[in-house]
């Protein structure tokens, strides 16, 4: 064992988070991600804080209309660094990566339901 290990199990770490986080929101922290478990709690230094999750594949929503591959790179939505609003749009690099698509999602309307490997 390294001297200078922190964590033995580094799949669930706690961060300072945006107070709005709630659990199974996808979060963004620089190159960062990983989705809540819990609900962002305020912290005895004023800062709000949730255990994220760093392993894995979870559920997020989607509004694209055009069809979504496997392995096709998914991002928040509307330049959010939390939520579950998803899209295969990088919009020139202002939407922030949270993964690949798990699963194929077809050419539809209206809110879908994705799959995705968050990206860690």
């Amino acid at each position: 064992m390294a001297l200078n290990e922190i964590y033995a199990n580094g799949d669930s770490l706690n961060y300072a988070v945006n107070s709005a986080v709630n659990s199974g929101d996808f979060v963004v922290l620089g190159s960062i991600v990983g989705v809540a478990e819990v609900d962002a709690k305020l912290g005895d230094d004023t800062n709000y804080y949730a255990t994220l999750r760093h392993v894995g594949v979870f559920s997020g929503t989607t509004t694209d209309t055009s069809a979504i591959t496997v392995g096709a790179p998914l991002y928040l939505a509307s330049g959010a660094t939390y939520g579950t609003a998803l899209t295969a749009s990088s919009n020139s690099g202002a939407n922030k990566l949270v993964g690949y698509a798990f699963r194929a999602k077809g050419s539809t309307t209206g809110t879908q339901t994705v799959a995705v490997r968050i990206n860690n």
